[in-house]
């Protein structure tokens, strides 16, 4: 089972992270391998966003919808997504922000994700490197985006 843990520092606002980490419903538009992405309900307290989203992940003709529950505890600004149902037997992923200027925050981001299927889940450990800094990048890349837009 692939898991990895990084530490990354976003020339960004922590407000442009957070939310660009919390705007599923755009992922189809930067996140490779994601053909849509869709918020199905979303409960927002002073303290909890509790989000369930469906993401269509896939390649060519091979596509598949996973359903995560994702809880943001706002006050300690850690973002927590479990994979409720869909092709992913496991799929935990934090990610735990922290500003470090007005301009600049840390990303700290753990995954640990592991497919129902045996042979597709060996073919991802190969390229899991290679998939997870492409993902990485891709967020870098939106947030210069969003950054930009203002």
């Amino acid at each position: 089972m692939p898991k990895k843990k990084i530490i990354k520092k976003f020339n960004y606002p922590l407000e442009l992270v957070e939310n660009l980490i919390l705007d599923i419903d755009s992922y189809k538009e930067f996140l490779p391998w994601c053909t849509n992405s869709n918020i199905i309900s979303q409960d927002n307290t002073s303290t909890l966003i509790d989000i369930k989203a469906d993401l269509e992940i896939g390649y060519s003709f091979a596509k598949d919808i996973y359903r995560s529950h994702v809880i943001y505890d706002i006050k300690k600004k850690i973002i927590i997504v479990n994979a409720i149902n869909g092709p992913l037997k496991t799929l935990e992923n934090i990610w735990a922000l922290k500003k470090i200027s007005d301009n600049e925050c840390e990303v700290e981001f753990i995954i640990n994700l592991e497919l129902k299927n045996i042979i597709l889940n060996k073919m991802l450990s190969k390229m899991f490197d290679y998939g997870f800094e492409k993902i990485l990048k891709s967020f870098e890349d939106r947030a210069k985006f969003l950054a930009n837009s203002n």
